[in-house]
């Protein structure tokens, strides 16, 4: 099979990323971070898919599916993988979503479509299993932390694939569980183990009868915080809300209320305006009436003057009067005396009293006609100013009027504002007074009860956490006492079946090392020849013959020594694992029928060891290697391989 091309659709980091791929070596170099492990986990998926882990699993680095979905549009995941199989051309297509998971093989040549019973990709390339994959043509650094650790899992990887060819099955796990099942059951320590087991059931029913209390006390906790959490809630209904409402208007009632005191005292004011001014007019009124009776109802110009006429003859006539009369007086006192004399005597005397009287009676006549002179002035003046203060009046009627309006269109609001909160038959600085502490003590009542509702909830909620996190502690309690119960019933049974068992376990073990030994017969000659030649190879001829017995146990021949796999180095020991891999692949999957792929997998091999690893698979059909050094690049050129450069 040969990988022609990749297309990440939606794959980790990348979007829409296509890479081309040709038969022989690929080299796709990239720094840390620069998505070759994405690209190699990609492949793995477009051939077996990725699962999404469950549990535990689920937040754990295994969990591939979590590590990888798009960084950018977590709502598609997956890609394209063109293949050359058999002389055919294939395009593998898959969507990873766990909601939406999709696998598609096309014929390229024909158009078809493949159907794959459970999408199994062997069915497409026969003998190719994920575990397969895994331990053979993929290949990445072992992750070993001591030079006999890692040769310990070497040797466990062949033992399992010289037994059953596959590593599903874990046969040095097996043997080892055979070999301690009879063990326990060779052992005289059943009594101390119902003992112990006797008491761990007990120990579980009582937890058993705690997870029942805490289950009753959660059971009320819950009632209790929906019960808070319902009347927390009625804060937030209608009436509540009208309630804020209306004392959110407060301000603006205070508001109104001051501007209603100031009506009321400038309605005060005008009352006083309007009195003085009442007053005023009656004074006036009372003056004008008696000046009409005064002159007989002759106020007026064109009355005014007759009367002066006739005061003026008057006046006149009284001077002639005195005049006739003088004249008279002093002809009596001519004819009396017979002199002339004595008349002009009595004359020039009673003309001077005759002229005093009468400019006295004119200047009294004079002051009495300035006097009705000023009173008409007056009385006018009294008029017109009657006059300007009725419709002075009239108009601060009507401004009361208005101001009245105003002053009870704000005592209604104000009073029916009132009455949500205090009962008050007058509006007073008091019942304001009243009203403000009225509602400032809701607003600090309110407060103070949605406070305490929240903490209660908040205490509950604690208390529910509490309950919740030990149910969480003992939420294994049941499945181990079921587990305790039932393994103590097994070894009740096991000590009736005790010899039974221990022969079917002797038969077991005895089975598995024969056919070990007829397995290692066949299989393990091939393996030997195979790993020993590749050896040989990668490590320039110094370790050319690798020995597996009939225990499984790896020996290198060197100088004629067998050297045990836990004295190598560890760069050794992973040129071993690489040459086994191939080996397998071939064993396995037939001779140079699979690409294969290398992600640092030589990052313990020394400059000599890394060259001889790549003249040994320059000859393959298809390399890919990602790395994120330059010498590999360095030394297929001056090994003369020609290789597909690809810089991530």
């Amino acid at each position: 099979m040969i990988i022609k091309r990749l297309k990440l659709e939606y794959f980790g980091k990348f979007q829409d990323k296509e890479i081309e791929l040709l038969p022989g070596i690929n080299l796709l170099y990239g720094e840390n971070e620069a998505g070759k492990s994405t690209i190699h986990t990609f492949i793995r998926g477009m051939l077996f898919g990725i699962d999404r882990l469950r549990g535990r699993g689920s937040r754990s680095k295994e969990d591939i599916y979590s590590r990888y979905l798009p960084w950018d549009y977590p709502g598609a995941y997956g890609g394209q993988m063109d293949i050359f199989l058999e002389g055919k051309n294939y395009r593998i297509e898959r969507s990873f979503l766990a909601n939406d998971k999709r696998f598609t093989i096309l014929d390229m040549d024909t158009g078809r479509e493949l159907k794959l019973e459970e999408e199994d990709i062997c069915q497409l390339i026969p003998g190719l299993t994920e575990s397969t994959y895994r331990n053979t043509i993929s290949s990445q650094q072992l992750r070993a932390e001591t030079d006999a650790e890692l040769a310990n899992q070497v040797a466990n990887y062949i033992a399992n694939l010289s037994i059953s060819k596959s590593r599903e099955v874990n046969v040095d796990k097996a043997i080892s569980s055979l070999k301690n099942q009879k063990k326990v059951l060779e052992s005289t320590a059943y009594t101390s183990k119902l003992k112990e087991l006797s008491v761990q059931i007990e120990e579980g029913e009582a937890r058993e009868k705690e997870i029942e209390v805490l289950l009753e006390g959660l059971k009320e906790l819950e009632a209790l915080e929906k019960r808070l959490k319902e009347k927390r809630a009625s804060y937030n209904n209608e009436k509540s809300q009208r309630l804020d409402s209306l004392m959110g208007q407060l301000p603006a009632i205070l508001e109104r209320f001051r501007t209603h005191q100031g009506l009321v005292s400038h309605n005060e004011e005008l009352e006083n305006q309007i009195g003085e001014l009442n007053n005023k007019i009656s004074s006036l009124k009372k003056f004008c009436k008696e000046f009409e009776n005064k002159n007989n109802g002759s106020y007026g110009q064109d009355r005014y003057e007759p009367n002066q006429q006739q005061k003026e003859n008057k006046t006149w006539s009284k001077g002639l009067l005195y005049i006739v009369i003088s004249t008279i007086i002093v002809l009596l006192a001519s004819y009396v005396t017979k002199s002339l004399l004595v008349g002009g005597m009595v004359l020039i005397p009673v003309l001077i009293l005759a002229i005093i009287l009468y400019n006295s009676n004119k200047k009294n006549h004079q002051l009495v006609l300035s006097e009705q002179i000023r009173g008409q002035e007056e009385y006018l003046k009294a008029t017109v100013t009657l006059e300007n203060s009725r419709e002075h009046l009239s108009k601060l009627l009507d401004r009361r009027k208005q101001l009245e309006d105003d002053i009870d269109e704000l005592h209604d609001t104000i009073m029916i504002y009132m009455q949500n909160f205090i009962i008050e038959d007058q509006l007073t600085v008091e019942a304001v007074g009243r009203l403000k502490e009225c509602i400032n003590n809701k607003k600090e009542i309110m407060a103070r009860e949605e406070e305490d509702l929240d903490s209660q909830i908040r205490d509950c909620q604690r208390n529910i956490y509490n309950i919740e996190m030990k149910l969480s502690a003992l939420e294994d309690n049941e499945r181990e006492l079921i587990k305790n119960k039932d393994l103590y019933a097994d070894i009740m049974q096991k000590q009736e079946e005790n010899k039974n068992e221990i022969e079917a376990i002797n038969l077991a073990l005895n089975t598995i090392n024969e056919l070990a030994i007829n397995i290692h017969d066949d299989f393990g000659v091939q393996l030997n020849h195979g790993v020993s030649d590749i050896i040989g190879k990668v490590t320039s001829g110094r370790y050319r013959d690798l020995k597996i017995d009939e225990k499984l146990n790896m020996k290198l021949v060197w100088n004629d020594k067998l050297i045990m796999l836990n004295n190598l180095s560890a760069g050794t020991i992973d040129q071993l694992y690489f040459s086994l891999r191939l080996t397998v692949a071939d064993l396995l999957l037939g001779k140079d029928s699979m690409p294969l792929i290398f992600d640092d997998s030589f990052a313990l091999y020394d400059n000599k060891r890394v060259k001889a690893a790549l003249a040994q698979i320059a000859s393959r059909s298809q390399v890919i290697i990602f790395t994120c050094q330059s010498r590999e690049k360095k030394f297929l050129e001056e090994l003369g391989l020609s290789y597909n450069y690809i810089k991530l």
